[in-house]
Formats: C-alpha cells, sequence, structure tokens
C-alpha cells in the first residue's frame, strides 16, 4: 500500500543503495543546497571535487566499475559546466545520473529574472533532454517516485545516463512512497532464437584453430568478466579487447592477445584478429577511435557478432538474443559439450632495464611503466598519445579512458571515482601536458578525499597528437611544472624525468608510497608512440 510517508531524498538514498551505490560527486549552490544537506544527513555523502566537470567525470569513472554513478549540482552554472561529461556518458554506455538542484515552485511565479536562469526554466532540461536516455523534473508528490524509478530503470536497461532535477521548495515534500524495489527491464530474450544462436556458434567453433574474441564494452558494462574469461578457457580461445574494454581480462592472462585498435595495434596482434577464422565480438563498438580511425580490416558479415539486443551470425540475424544472455548459454552449452577448462597458470612477465642518462620517449615510458603494473593497481588513460602509448601495456584490471568520446581532462579526475569504486587498486594516471591543464588540480580533491593517485604527466610541449596531423602555434600551450604541485598542495611528492633512470626510479619510489605523486616526464618535441605513428601513417595511406 502506497502513503506519503517519504521524501524526494529518503527515496533516492533507498534505491541508491539498492544498486550499491553510496556517495556520489558534485558542488553546492544555493538552488541545491537543500537537496545537499538532506543528502549528507541522510547518509549519501555527495564528494566535493575543485570544479562540477571533474565531479562528472569522477561520478562517471565510480559508474563504470560499479555499475551507476551520481554527479549532484545546482541549476545552470552547475549543470551546463557536466554537459560535456554527460555526453561522453552516452557515447561510451555509462549509467551517470545528473541530480541537479533548480528554482522552488512557488519562485518561478510570474516568470521572475532569477539568477542562473537562462531563456527559460526549462532551458536545463531541454539540453539534457539531446544527452540523457530519460528525464524528470520532480514536482507532482503522487508520481515522483514512479518518476524517480524510471529514470533509473530506463538508464540501467540502455546503460545510458540520466537527468533528475529537483526545485529546492520540493525537497522535503511529503511524496508517495512505493515498497517494491526498482524494476529493470533489460534486453528481452526470446528462448528459441537463443538456443538456435548458440547451437550454429558452437558448430563454427568445434575445431576452429583460428577463433579469436573480441571483448567490447557492453560485455563490460553488463559485467560479464567472469564470463568472458570462461569462454576463453573453455574454448581455448585468445581474447583481445578494444580500449574501452581493455584490462577486463587481466593481460598477463596466457590467452589475453592485448588491444585490437586497428592499425594503432602491433603488427601480431593485428593480424591474429584480421585472419581470425572465426571471429566473435562480444559488445564490440564500431566507432571511429575504438576502431583505430577506421583502418580496421574486419569483414562485418564472417564475424559472430554478439551486441546489448542480437546476434549476428554472417548474415543471420538472431533478434531478442541479448549479449548477457547469449554468452551464459554458450558456455553452458560447451561445458555440456565436453570442452575442458584451459586451465593455464603461466603469465606473462614484462622486464626494463633503463638506460643511465638516455632521454626518454614515449615507447620507453610505457616500457618502464608496464613493470610497475599488477593486480592492486588500475590504469587510467587520457585520450592522445597517453591513450594509444598504452595499448601495449599489460592493465591487470580494467582501464578506464575516454576512448572514444575522447575529451581531454578526463583520467585525473577519474582516479577519483575509480579509488571510491574500488579502495582495492590505487588509480596510475597517464596524462599528456595538456589535459593536466584542464583538470589537473583534481588531484588535490583526490587527496582531500583519502585517493592518493601516481600521476604521470607526459610533457611533449603543447598537444602533441595534433601535431604529425597539423602543426601551428595552436598546439602551444603554457608550460606547468606539475611536479612542483605537491608543494603547493603541502603534501604528497614531486618528480621531474627527462631520462629512462630517473622515470624508473621515480616510478620505483612511488609504488613504495601511498601519498600522492606527480612525475612529470619530459619527451622531447616530435616524439610519439609507436601506435600513434602507426595509426598516422595507416591514414595517410587512405587520404
Amino acid at each position: 500500500m502506497h502513503s506519503l510517508s517519504t521524501t524526494i531524498p529518503e527515496f533516492l538514498i533507498r534505491r541508491f543503495k539498492e544498486l550499491g551505490i553510496h556517495e556520489g560527486f558534485g558542488i553546492v549552490g544555493d538552488f541545491a543546497l537543500k537537496l545537499f544537506d538532506r543528502l549528507s544527513q541522510q547518509g549519501f555523502p555527495v564528494l566535493v571535487t575543485a570544479d562540477e566537470q571533474g565531479a562528472a567525470f569522477a561520478a562517471e569513472a565510480y559508474a563504470r566499475l560499479r555499475g551507476f554513478g551520481v554527479c549532484a549540482v545546482t541549476y545552470s552554472v552547475g549543470g551546463f559546466k557536466v554537459v560535456n561529461a554527460a555526453a561522453g556518458a552516452w557515447a561510451e554506455n555509462v549509467p551517470l545520473l545528473i541530480l541537479s538542484g533548480a528554482p522552488g515552485l512557488a519562485e518561478r511565479a510570474g516568470d521572475p529574472l532569477i539568477h542562473h536562469k537562462v531563456k527559460n526554466f526549462d532551458t536545463q532540461l531541454e539540453v539534457f533532454k539531446d544527452i540523457t536516455i530519460a528525464q524528470a523534473v520532480l514536482t507532482n508528490p503522487l508520481t515522483i517516485t514512479q518518476e524517480i524509478d524510471r529514470v533509473l530503470g530506463e538508464m540501467i536497461a540502455h546503460q545510458r545516463p540520466g537527468y533528475i532535477e529537483i526545485p529546492r521548495d520540493m525537497v522535503d515534500v511529503p511524496v508517495l512512497d512505493r515498497t517494491e524495489g526498482l524494476a529493470i527491464a533489460l534486453p528481452k530474450v526470446d528462448p528459441k532464437r537463443l538456443e538456435l544462436a548458440v547451437a550454429e556458434t558452437l558448430k563454427l567453433l568445434e575445431g576452429a584453430g583460428d577463433a579469436i574474441g573480441i571483448a567490447g564494452v557492453m560485455a563490460v558494462r553488463r559485467g560479464l568478466d567472469k564470463e568472458l574469461l570462461a569462454f576463453a578457457e573453455n574454448f581455448d580461445v585468445p581474447i583481445a579487447t578494444t580500449s574501452l574494454s581493455k584490462g577486463v581480462i587481466p593481460e598477463t592472462h596466457p590467452l589475453a592477445l592485448g588491444v585490437y585498435m586497428g592499425a594503432v595495434s602491433p603488427e601480431q596482434v593485428v593480424k591474429k584478429v584480421e585472419n581470425a577464422q572465426p571471429l566473435i565480438s562480444f559488445g564490440v563498438l564500431y566507432a571511429d577511435l575504438v576502431m583505430g580511425g577506421f583502418t580496421d580490416h574486419l569483414d562485418r558479415g564472417q564475424v559472430i557478432e554478439c551486441t546489448d539486443t542480437h546476434v549476428n551470425i554472417g548474415f543471420h540475424t538472431y533478434n531478442d538474443v541479448p549479449l548477457w544472455a547469449f554468452l551464459p548459454a554458450l558456455i553452458k552449452a560447451a561445458t555440456a559439450s565436453g570442452y575442458n577448462e584451459y586451465g593455464q597458470t603461466t603469465h606473462k612477465t614484462y622486464s626494463f632495464s633503463p638506460v643511465p642518462g638516455k632521454s626518454l620517449v614515449v615507447e620507453r615510458v610505457m616500457e618502464c611503466v608496464s613493470t610497475f603494473l599488477d593486480d592492486k593497481i588500475r590504469l587510467i588513460v587520457d585520450p592522445g598519445d597517453c591513450l594509444f602509448g598504452s595499448v601495449e601495456l599489460p592493465a591487470q584490471s580494467l582501464m578506464l579512458a575516454s576512448a572514444y568520446y575522447a575529451t581531454m581532462g578526463y583520467a585525473v579526475p577519474a582516479a577519483l571515482g575509480a579509488a571510491i569504486a574500488d579502495p582495492t587498486r590505487r588509480p596510475l594516471v597517464l596524462v599528456g601536458d595538456g589535459a593536466f591543464l584542464m583538470t589537473g588540480l583534481e588531484a588535490l580533491s583526490a587527496t582531500y578525499h583519502g585517493v592518493n593517485p601516481i600521476v604521470i604527466v607526459v610533457d611533449n610541449d603543447g598537444y602533441g597528437t595534433q601535431r604529425p596531423m597539423a602543426d601551428g602555434p595552436f598546439n602551444n600551450i603554457p608550460s606547468l611544472r606539475a611536479e612542483q604541485l605537491p608543494k603547493a598542495f603541502g603534501l604528497g611528492q614531486g618528480h621531474l624525468c627527462k631520462t629512462e633512470d630517473e622515470l624508473h626510479a621515480a616510478l620505483t619510489q612511488s609504488t613504495q608510497t601511498n601519498e600522492l605523486c606527480m612525475i612529470r616526464v619530459c619527451v622531447p618535441l616530435g616524439q610519439y608512440s609507436p601506435g600513434l605513428l602507426r595509426l598516422t601513417t595507416a591514414l595517410k595511406k587512405k587520404i
């Protein structure tokens, strides 16, 4: 039986905790003061960051690991600052909730000119309609909880961001409660089509000595990491990932092939993937940057393509066979058919011998970093040459990156959200000097909340990724001595590295302490990662 016995903050917190979410990220303002206060008092803290976009990036990273994230802001001046992060969440299938305070209903009477208002009181809502799967402005006490459930349910069902706006005079108003749990309508399953798709796939995999799998972003979003590993081991099939799913299978595992990113990837990875018989993809997003500027050579008609809603096998399409149901069914059928677990326990190892006094290049930076990655480190990477260079790094847990949407400034604030979501892994951030200028101060926000990342600023004197395509003064930026920031913060340690031995020593010291470590790595102008050079070479051939 329903009754007017709860409030918006109480109901939101109940739903968040059902989803395993215990904190959000954001910056308060007068239209959100009461909302923030009630959330905090009732056990759902909103962790403060240096800027709203940083809060949204943190919440988005949190959502990638926990399955849902919350960014709370004030009206317009806060809300519009997180539009970019919400757009990225849409592009990369992340259920990020934008929770916005707003002017009260009573104070809107007569359409007055209230601070932060733009055009009309629905302007912010209209902007977010284009980049969120579901929206609600909470005004009717009889339908508010139903509206909250609709937004949250749509977000999780479709793995997209959502938007909820709360007028400040509605925060304490009693609303109709709902005693049932949150209902989530996952993509529907047709049992007969599922059976047929599994049977056809098994037939193609029987005796296939050159089969390869590719784990994509939707396999990650649906929490299928254990199933992906079971597939690889049951069928003895190597698994590649995309840049959006790197590390979903530990890359030291003998069946981990590495990242397939078209021409960005090493030749041995490209050959294995593109010559696979058959190739089976699990939730892969075929986007330009994910596929190395469309330098991939995949015959989609010859791929077993498993998506969030259907399975394509050659030119057969099995509708209503979603990935979340298909992969477990395939593994179950494999077990029944007598496939055996792979069982190999050896792991790939990585070594690096620094050459004293030798200037650093991106390739050697990555080789050095690779030797410090273990299961207690989470790799978080900004777009650009840091992303291209990280393709060959052996991530042992899911790497976080804006790898398709490619928004600069993502990685440092994402480190905060990642470590709050999963405190068992310390963030190691790879960020260019240009991106670091945008959000580098969020490293202080991270330490304020008990997170102490290792931040490696790859300083190539400007927007280095752009220079091979078109160089000019627009690629030049102010130089920042990032290694001096810990002194300004009054905590942590900083390192300036110009040579291989200096970087190796800095990383050795940084991994032996739990305080913030800021490492500025100076790479000579015009030095690029092998991945970026492979990409630009391939793109030139297409022109």
